[in-house]
């Protein structure tokens, strides 16, 4: 009896010290599972904003682990690899405007000595006339007669001027409109005589987006091994009804160009026309369907993203002009995704506070 009391005894504390045993397990994962939780509300925001901008500030070792690197922009020269067309412009109706002004200026200036020796006339005439000198009302009246039709003569010639001028101006451009009002032009001499041929380059819409060139070259589709120097010279007033695109006047200096004659040709990659920067292919990140890249600023642990606009894909990389971006600027070559994703974990963090 003894025994058996004993053993229930036994089996009473052994199951009260179980059921100890499974209230502590339970009660350490509930305490383990709340430290998990608090952990995974832990959150380090690397993101900051100043004068507007948004930020990122890595400290040191963060971005050392993270193995960001950078590198700085460098100028780069680009070839447009699209094509652009031209054609000599028959100057012609330029020479006839030109013949005209010429003709008018003559007749206004040769009026005007003749007013200036009919105005001292009757100076003259008019103190003979009030000294009694036998000069009479009607020679002085006659005589301003005379210089009021000089005086017509030379408006009616102005206004003839001024309108060949306006016309210039509206089918040639106010570059033709200035170097007419000189007297003596090289450059409007060279075109007059033909030594310099006007060739009208038109560019595409994507290709007016880039600057115009100051220098080109083109070949003639129907001569071969004709290859021209093209300076810029003015932009053109008239469109090009062929093609969608804007025009430019180009002048060269090759006296055997035909008129009418037919050219094609690229972009020079001139240093002095053409301000490039190369962008490594793994610095480009897209967010919203717009390309970024992150710049390191200098001397300070601070990241910011810029946008880049008309890019140009190449083997490795991306050619833009230089602008939001400049030569110089250190741009994230590694771990921009990274940075990319710090700034949408604190945007997605904020959203989840709301």
């Amino acid at each position: 009896m003894k025994n058996k009391s004993l053993f229930i005894i036994v089996i009473q504390s052994v199951t009260i010290i179980c059921l100890i045993w499974v209230v502590i397990m339970i009660d350490g994962d509930k305490v383990l599972s709340d430290n998990i939780d608090d952990d995974e509300d832990i959150f380090v925001d690397y993101t900051a904003v100043e004068n507007g901008l948004l930020l990122i500030k890595l400290p040191k070792n963060v971005e050392k682990n993270s193995n960001i690197k950078y590198e700085e922009l460098t100028k780069t020269s680009f070839i447009d690899s699209s094509i652009f067309y031209g054609e000599s412009i028959n100057i012609k109706p330029l020479i006839n405007l030109n013949t005209k002004l010429s003709i008018i200026q003559n007749k206004l200036d040769q009026l005007l000595v003749n007013l200036e020796a009919e105005v001292d006339h009757l100076s003259k005439l008019v103190m003979l006339n009030r000294d009694n000198k036998n000069i009479s009302d009607s020679v002085v009246g006659q005589k301003e007669i005379d210089i009021k039709s000089i005086e017509s003569n030379i408006d009616s010639l102005k206004k003839d001027k001024a309108n060949i001028m306006n016309t210039i101006q509206n089918e040639w451009g106010s570059k033709f409109y200035k170097i007419f009002t000189v007297k003596k032009n090289n450059k409007l001499k060279n075109i007059i005589s033909g030594k310099a041929k006007l060739i009208k380059i038109t560019f595409s819409p994507n290709q007016i987006n880039q600057e115009v060139p100051n220098i080109i070259n083109i070949s003639s589709i129907a001569q071969t091994n004709s290859n021209y120097e093209a300076l810029y010279f003015s932009d053109s007033p008239e469109v090009d009804v062929n093609r969608s695109g804007k025009s430019f006047y180009y002048l060269v200096h090759n006296s055997k160009i035909l008129n009418g004659e037919k050219f094609t040709g690229h972009r020079l990659a001139s240093p002095k026309d053409q301000r490039f920067l190369f962008i490594p292919k793994q610095s480009v990140i897209w967010s919203n369907g717009i390309p970024w890249a992150y710049v390191h600023i200098e001397d300070t642990e601070k990241y910011i993203k810029k946008s880049l606009s008309e890019l140009k894909e190449t083997n490795n990389g991306w050619i833009i002009k230089e602008g939001n971006l400049k030569a110089g600027d250190l741009i994230v070559t590694e771990g921009a995704q990274l940075l990319l994703s710090e700034e949408f974990k604190y945007q997605i963090k904020n959203e989840n506070e709301d």
